[in-house]
């Protein structure tokens, strides 16, 4: 290892601990530090900077070759014949490929000798090498940080870990945010608020057809299993939504929020399986929710929420 190694090896270096501070932040303090104008503004000024330190190097080496050929001139001796200071970029160039100028390849060559074409002894250009390192670098630390001390998980659990904080996420979401259902993200709300505002929609709204422990009329029974049109959540809510003009049920998405339809649904769906007063007789077919449904429906209606969050 040279001085030229660790020169790129340094190069290199520098923006990777960056990129990897980067990706260590928190969601929020990334897309914080992106939105932020003043980073952007500072880092275009870095930039600007950098350029104009390497027109400076140049400019530097124009001189300091002016000046030789002046001296030159001033001792008697031909400009032509004082050699030239390469450029900053020329000698970088020079020292990251480690390349041997032609004029010198007889000190490289191989006794391995083909229709005229002789083989040289190149080095390994230093940044390959630099590279090829790191990479070993990288892959001992992988190893000891994922598989030796598991001190972070591996891809499999870090996806499970960000399911769950997702779902938390989106029932907050939902929770701030009810008048963003609709019938391919609905689900039923189980907790005692929703349910009683759904019952006093029921009893303003739905009573009058349905009676108002929900053993029907006008309308059909909701406290049996059988149903005309789908017993699921999402059945039901596009059913108050939508409504069934030709059998005298109205839309309500006129009239009802979307948040209230779905409460006022979850509460028709609490009903199943109680005992009114009057029930009217079976309607429809029989309908039976299976696990493999429900937790279709759930996975639906978390995909369909992740996708309106992002």
């Amino acid at each position: 290892m040279n001085k030229k190694f660790f020169t790129l090896l340094l190069i290199a270096t520098l923006p990777l601990m960056g990129l990897w501070g980067y990706m260590r932040l928190p969601d929020e303090a990334a897309v914080s530090l992106l939105a932020n104008g003043n980073n952007w503004l500072i880092a275009v000024l870095v930039l600007f900077i950098f350029i104009a330190v390497l027109r400076m190097f140049s400019y530097l080496n124009q001189l300091q070759n002016l000046v030789m050929e002046q001296q030159a001139e001033e001792a008697g001796v031909a400009p032509e014949s004082v050699p030239k200071r390469p450029s900053w970029w020329s000698g970088f160039y020079a020292r990251m490929t480690d390349a041997v100028p032609v004029e010198n390849e007889e000190t490289i060559m191989t006794d391995h000798e083909y229709d005229g074409i002789v083989e040289l002894d190149n080095n390994l250009p230093p940044w390959w090498k630099a590279g090829f390192y790191l990479g070993i670098v990288f892959a001992i630390v992988y190893q000891a940080r994922w598989h030796v001390f598991k001190t972070e998980p591996l891809s499999q659990q870090e996806y499970a870990l960000e399911m769950e904080t997702a779902q938390e996420e989106v029932q907050a979401y939902l929770a701030t945010a009810k008048d963003l259902v609709d019938e391919n993200n609905v689900v039923a709300l189980e907790d005692g608020a929703a349910l009683s505002a759904g019952a006093k929609i029921f009893s303003t709204n739905c009573a009058v057809c349905h009676a108002a422990d929900g053993g029907g009329g006008v309308g059909p029974n909701l406290t049996d299993p059988y149903w005309k049109h789908g017993g699921g959540i999402a059945d039901v809510f596009k059913t108050v939504k939508y409504g069934v003009p030709t059998m005298g049920m109205i839309a309500w998405k006129d009239n009802l929020r979307p948040g209230e339809m779905q409460e006022v649904s979850s509460y028709v769906l609490s009903l199943r399986g109680s005992t009114p007063a009057n029930p009217k007789d079976p309607e429809g077919d029989l309908y039976e929710a299976t696990e493999a449904t429900e937790e279709a429906t759930s996975e639906a209606a978390l995909s369909t929420e992740l996708s309106t969050i992002e």
